[in-house]
């Protein structure tokens, strides 16, 4: 039997952050001329997925939204490490 559980306004709004700053993190990897700052920026958007993903361990829905965030911000780095080696 699955148990169907609620989540708080805090939670849906820690994963959408999460999501967010992902993006936010991966469009700047690609648009800056500086991999230093986007390797940052996408550290810190996997540190705020990470957090976010802890939150909302307990509703499907919200991890995967805080996966989706975690997973563009590795994206982020990858693009960043990337521009600094070639």
């Amino acid at each position: 039997m699955q148990q169907h559980t609620t989540t708080t306004r805090s939670t849906k709004i820690a994963c959408f952050v999460s999501m967010f700053a992902g993006v936010f993190a991966a469009i700047y990897a690609y648009a800056a001329k500086n991999p230093g700052t986007a390797l940052v920026f996408g550290i810190a958007a996997i540190l705020i997925g990470g957090f976010s993903v802890i939150k909302a361990r307990r509703s499907t829905e919200d991890m995967q939204v805080a996966t989706a965030g975690i997973f563009m911000a590795v994206v982020a780095c990858a693009v960043a490490l990337w521009q600094m080696y070639n």
